[in-house]
């Protein structure tokens, strides 16, 4: 720093040297041309009256009136030296680099020191190691009978409650066989995206029985259920537009949105009041900042997959239409459970398909297959085929897995419900019917009222989140929580206890689940025990898993 400052002093010193020195041979100048004697004109520089002199006729030359003032420059052409010398400036410019690569001020390595380097780095692991009291080993099923299956390492059979088969067309009989029939004509798969030889003739089928089913335009299906709606949000909006969506939205809607770039805000969970409140902050902000129009989109899920409660979608609508937005509903939870149809949580709150703009589902639930699907009116759909990252860029659905789900549709349609046997219970309630989902769908409700009203009765150190709502889709969480490793914890060993502790009657244990959530999700859920009531549970089997469950909360907890 001192060397700098001291060059810096030294080329102030030269600069006034400089100066002085200019207007010595200027006022020289001026003395000539007026015919005196220079050696006699020339001012004493080293005296104040000298340079006062010196200074008088140097402006006396470069002032207003004197041949070297800018004005009388200009008014003899000099403008052309100066935009002469500009166009030179511009040429040298364009000439060059965009940037110099300046040398390092260090010497460049050695071979034998990169060597070195390259034997003493350690790379960190993609995937962080997970402490040891994280790593979950996996239950691997090795069979399945009825609404029981068979875990690897145990000879008696467990009660399957961590699957969301709603329906049991995941191992029906009837199911199977279709499939079987796709794969011999068809084969196991279509390597190949829809848009390029990848739309076999059943595809075109099962997205015409949607829209069918539904009462739409038109359908499209999606070979894998969590692309399907973080495909179809980036695909109506970008980052000019505003989506306003629940805070504890599933990872397929967090995923949709952050790739859309778009505008987020979130309301509480579903909390009606809350996201009109969001709404209109956002209205006042257009309005202050006068931005233009631009896409409006609300997110929500008929039923929530980290709750299990129903989203209001009846006041959500009055919203929708009060401030002129679109709704977008993931109904992948909710298809094929609610509504007099099966429609889902838009039918069950009495809302027309035209009320909607946006609906979505998985096909891994209700439907027992793969994928998802979206309906809604044409331009939206068309849309998607050519902007939809996972329906352009993807394989399409197996061709058996589409006939599965035309299979499933008709039998709703019908009232077949599932044939694979099962306890006493399931055969004596769920035998086929023909009378469409009127018949099936309630008795499935039953079900549900029936193992929530168990439940609300109390279960040791925990609480069912949502009460008695209409929902096959149960979280219990831990009732006076501690942290989320503990709580996490805690639920984990109720839920292996439940696995082995056995049920007596030749049943082994009831299989639950813990969620799991990513580290990048923007907002996870508390820890809960997860719990999926579906149609081949009988009176006998929820009555042995609401007693298993009591049982390990209790010695879990020790209440």
């Amino acid at each position: 720093m001192r060397r700098q400052a001291a060059q810096r002093l030294v080329a102030a010193l030269f600069a006034l040297l400089a100066l002085l020195f200019g207007v010595l041979i200027v006022s020289a100048h001026a003395q000539a041309a007026a015919g005196a004697d220079v050696s006699e004109s020339v001012p004493n520089l080293l005296s104040l009256a000298g340079i006062a002199r010196a200074w008088r006729e140097f402006w006396a030359i470069v002032g207003p009136g004197g041949k070297l003032h800018p004005a009388y420059f200009l008014e003899h052409k000099g403008h052309l030296v100066i935009e002469a010398a500009l166009i030179v400036v511009i040429v040298y410019l364009a000439l060059q680099h965009s940037f110099k690569v300046h040398p390092r001020a260090e010497d460049p390595l050695t071979d034998k020191e990169i060597d070195q380097l390259c034997k003493e780095w350690t790379p960190e692991p993609l995937v962080p190691t997970l402490p040891e009291s994280e790593r979950i080993e996996p239950t691997v099923i090795t069979g399945i009978d009825g609404p029981y299956v068979y875990v690897q390492g145990r000879k008696e059979k467990v009660l399957q409650m961590a699957a969301s088969n709603y329906l049991g067309m995941a191992a029906d009989k009837e199911a199977k066989d279709v499939s079987v029939a796709a794969v011999d004509k068809y084969g196991v798969g279509s390597c190949g995206p829809r848009g390029f030889y990848g739309t076999i003739d059943v595809h075109l089928e099962l997205e015409e029985e949607l829209a069918k089913f539904y009462g739409t335009e038109a359908a499209i299906i999606y070979s894998y259920d969590v692309a399907t709606v973080a495909s179809i949000i980036p695909a109506v909006t970008n980052r000019k537009d505003i989506i306003v969506c629940d805070e504890f939205c599933s990872y397929a809607v967090q995923a949709g949105y952050t790739v859309s770039r778009s505008r987020l805000r979130t309301f509480k969970h579903n909390d009606v009041a809350d996201l009109e409140r969001v709404i209109q902050e956002l209205e006042a902000e257009e309005k202050a900042k006068r931005r233009p129009l631009c896409r409006k989109l609300i997110i929500v899920e008929g039923i929530y997959a980290n709750y299990g409660d129903l989203a209001p979608l009846d006041r959500i609508a009055l919203i929708k239409e009060k401030y002129k937005y679109r709704l977008m509903v993931d109904e992948s939870h909710a298809f094929g459970v609610l509504g007099a149809t099966g429609r889902g949580a838009c039918e069950h709150f009495g809302l027309k398909p035209e009320q909607v703009d946006i609906i979505a589902a998985s096909m891994s639930h209700a439907m027992g297959s793969v994928g998802g699907f979206c309906v809604g009116d044409r331009t939206i759909v068309d849309h998607q085929r050519l902007s939809g990252s996972g329906y352009c860029f993807s394989a399409s659905l197996p061709p058996y897995l589409a006939v599965a789900g035309i299979n499933m549709l008709r039998r709703l349609r019908a009232g077949t419900t599932p044939s694979s046997g099962g306890s006493s219970g399931q055969q004596q309630g769920d035998k086929a019917g023909s009378g469409g989902a009127g018949e099936v769908l309630p008795k499935l409700h039953s079900k549900i009222r029936a193992f929530r009203t168990d439940l609300m009765r109390g279960v040791p150190g925990l609480k069912l989140y949502g009460g008695g709502v209409l929902s096959p889709v149960l979280h219990l969480h831990v009732a006076k929580p501690v942290s989320e490793a503990a709580d996490t914890a805690a639920l984990r060993r109720v839920a292996e206890l439940m696995l082995t502790s056995g049920c007596g009657g030749g049943v082994g244990g009831v299989l639950v689940g813990v969620p799991q959530y990513a580290s990048i999700e923007h907002r996870r859920p508390p820890p809960s025990l997860e719990i999926f009531v579906t149609l081949g549970l009988g009176d006998k089997e929820l009555g042995l898993a609401a007693g298993a469950l009591r049982k390990a909360a209790k010695e879990v907890f020790k209440q």
